[in-house]
């Protein structure tokens, strides 16, 4: 069975003297309890970046560590990005769970589609994490609003290839985004609610998350439906 838990985001690292540490995954909404209810295999976990190209030393250990910290270690951790992404489907064959990176959407979404992830999950059975952009690309039809400045330039695509495998369309951060303001444009007011004519939208702030099985979707947290411009509590 396919389980997907689409999260907002969820701290398993603090930053102190300016270098991530690896911290137990919170509770918050139940997160850390709905984890361990569905992650009962633990034999290899694969990780797919969301920035393929930078450099790590050691790009598992803090996903390790944390995962340890919390009580669901996992026996093996892969990291993929662009030094050995030609070994996808030898990972996939073994993973019982992919762990979807966040990172800038424009970025993970073109890395995801180069893997072809929407042909090779299509048959996966095991539990899908995504956090974030991870979460985002999930979708059949990913939405993209600008992040920062430089997405600001003519020919931005809204409308990217996704994995296919939901039809929520996540918008995280809500908490963050509400009040985000980029070269004097209101990225939630100006843009995300006009484009909501096209797209329903499901807004999260952070440690909000929804979990998707062959039968149901259950949603935790503050959790706001945006649909023809009208955001509404739904849970």
């Amino acid at each position: 069975m396919k389980i997907l838990i689409m999260s907002s985001s969820f701290s398993s690292y603090v930053i102190k003297d300016d270098e991530k540490q690896a911290i137990k995954i919170d509770n918050n909404n139940g997160f850390l309890d709905t984890l361990k209810k569905y992650l009962v295999k633990r034999g290899t976990m694969v990780i797919i970046s969301g920035s393929p190209a930078k450099k790590h030393t050691d790009p598992t250990r803090i996903t390790r560590q944390s995962f340890l910290m919390s009580g669901i270690p996992f026996e093996k951790y892969i990291y993929v990005d662009d030094t050995n992404k030609g070994n996808i489907d030898e990972y996939l064959k073994e993973a019982d769970c992919v762990n979807l990176f966040g990172g800038h959407l424009y970025e993970s979404n073109k890395f995801v589609n180069e893997l072809g992830l929407k042909e090779k999950l299509k048959n996966f059975n095991g539990v899908i994490i995504g956090a974030s952009a991870g979460a985002m690309n999930l979708a059949g039809t990913v939405y993209a609003k600008p992040e920062n400045e430089d997405d600001f330039f003519p020919g931005f695509q809204k409308k990217l290839l996704g994995i296919g495998l939901t039809g929520v369309n996540i918008i995280p951060h809500y908490n963050i985004l509400k009040d985000k303001v980029i070269n004097g444009v209101s990225i939630l007011n100006d843009i995300v609610v006009k484009d909501s004519d096209e797209f329903t939208f499901y807004l999260l702030p952070d440690y909000s998350y929804i979990v998707q099985t062959e039968n149901s979707i259950d949603m935790f947290g503050d959790i706001y439906l945006l649909e023809n411009k009208i955001i509404t509590k739904i849970n």
